[in-house]
């Protein structure tokens, strides 16, 4: 019996086993559906809203509460104006209709094809500036040809034990195997306990890094981080 959490070769198997797949959709069990995000204004909002909510505590730790509405609007900005293929790398569940999670994939050349643009940062005090350097210092990864990162990965708290993640995970190395990758990695804190859902998916840890001292923690708010990585059979 086809399990439609389990990853395939070719997504396009997906829409023709489910008739009520629209041309939007990538995925739709009845329940959850997943598709690619667009430039609504909708979409903007919630990834950026969803991102900063599901990182709160090192948005917070770089610069302050008091900034996370100017961080979920530096994240929506940051989706405006970009090519097709910028909006195919994020991807979009949904729930019973309602928008419930958020991936976001990277690849190798990514940084080049979609750069950052100070357009999209707003005011913001110097001290809120340095923390984000700080972030993006601790948390920044090359991604190598041939692999893809899956950049962030979260769900709205009303959905979660839904298998939604696992979804997301599962069009990830969808989306990666369609593009010829042979292996899939990420970062997590190693006491976030999304760390057991990813080995529960197959990946494996490769190296815990915590810099000396408290050098991670003054980076990003957190001490360990571990790297983990799935080959893709």
């Amino acid at each position: 019996m086809f399990n439609p959490s389990v990853t395939t070769q070719q997504p396009l198997s997906l829409g023709q086993i489910y008739g009520d797949v629209t041309s939007r959709e990538l995925f739709n069990n009845g329940t959850v559906s997943v598709r690619n995000a667009t430039e609504s204004a909708e979409d903007m909002e919630f990834v950026g809203k969803l991102v900063v909510e599901g990182f709160e505590r090192k948005f917070v730790h770089a610069t302050s509460r008091a900034s996370l509405p100017a961080m979920r609007t530096l994240y929506s900005n940051n989706m405006k104006g970009r090519p097709p293929l910028f909006y195919e790398r994020h991807f979009i569940a949904e729930c019973n209709g309602e928008k419930a999670g958020v991936c976001v994939l990277r690849y190798h050349g990514d940084s080049k094809l979609f750069p950052e643009r100070d357009e999209d940062v707003p005011p913001l005090g110097c001290c809120d500036l340095c923390g984000l350097v700080l972030l993006d210092l601790g948390t920044s990864t090359e991604v190598p040809a041939g692999k893809c990162y899956v950049d962030h990965i979260t769900v709205d708290s009303r959905f979660r034990g839904k298998g939604i993640g696992k979804i997301l995970l599962d069009m990830a190395e969808i989306d990666a195997k369609k593009r010829g990758c042979k292996e899939i990695f990420l970062g997590v804190a190693t006491n976030n306990r999304a760390k057991n859902l990813y080995e529960r998916q197959g990946y494996v840890t490769k190296e815990t890094i915590s810099l000396c001292c408290c050098g991670m923690w003054c980076l990003t708010g957190e001490r360990e981080f571990a790297s983990m990585e799935k080959v893709l059979i």
